[in-house]
């Protein structure tokens, strides 16, 4: 399974009341169908979240508490409110903020690891990515003329420029085992140019060799129906 290593924060503070809003958009990882997981944000009050992995969620307005606690509702036997945490991440500075969720195991209830990210577009906007090391190795890459090496549980931006023609540019990963670099992905990618990139490398639960997985979020906003 995936290992992350120093990706959480983690608190037991008591969530606030009346609190600031805090826009956030989710993400999970590994890929998965839907799932539905909730926030806590009062005494007996939640706001219902659906994780996916293969786009991002839309943005919701939430409290900022000391500590976001998901997991699911439920009442007890004398019909009193109940809540089961699967994950929990103390939230950054940032007004919007982009929420990462590592499945511990096959479903959202055998827990959740969560990374809090400043989702400000100055941040993290257009022709930029992100890459996650989730693997138990570490990870290099030439991406777009940007070298950077990555420890497990580390994380880095990049803005890749197009250095194989226009809108492309090469890119190169890989990893280490048995202290010698193995290649495990070579190509060419296209820039974003009016979007992001989310890259999550990992270690395949079968042969144990680094994968990645991507996500392309676009940033240019579709109009809502009368506007």
């Amino acid at each position: 399974m995936v290992l992350v290593m120093s990706l959480l924060g983690a608190g037991m503070a008591t969530p606030l009341v009346q609190a600031q809003e805090v826009v956030i958009t989710c993400l999970s990882f590994p890929k998965r169908p839907p799932a539905s997981i909730e926030l806590l944000v009062g005494p007996g009050k939640t706001v219902p979240i659906s994780l996916q992995s293969h786009t991002l969620t839309d943005p919701l307005k939430v409290p900022r508490l000391a500590v976001w606690k998901f997991g699911k509702s439920g009442t007890n036997a004398a019909g009193e409110f109940r809540f089961k945490s699967y994950g929990q991440v103390r939230p950054g500075t940032a007004r919007k903020q982009l929420l990462l969720f590592v499945h511990k195991g096959a479903s959202p209830s055998d827990g959740l690891n969560i990374l809090a990210l400043n989702d400000d577009k100055t941040a993290f906007g257009a022709s930029q990515m992100l890459f996650v090391n989730l693997a138990r190795e570490p990870v290099a890459g030439l991406v777009g003329g940007k070298q950077f090496r990555l420890n497990p549980g580390k994380r880095i931006i990049i803005t890749p420029k197009a250095d194989r023609g226009k809108n492309l540019c090469f890119a190169s990963l890989k990893y280490m085992r048995d202290n010698k670099w193995r290649t495990f992905f070579s190509t060419n990618w296209p820039t974003l140019t009016r979007a992001r990139g989310l890259v999550f490398l990992y270690n395949d639960p079968r042969s144990k060799s680094v994968k990645l997985h991507s996500v392309v979020d676009s940033l240019v906003r579709v109009p809502t129906p009368g506007e």
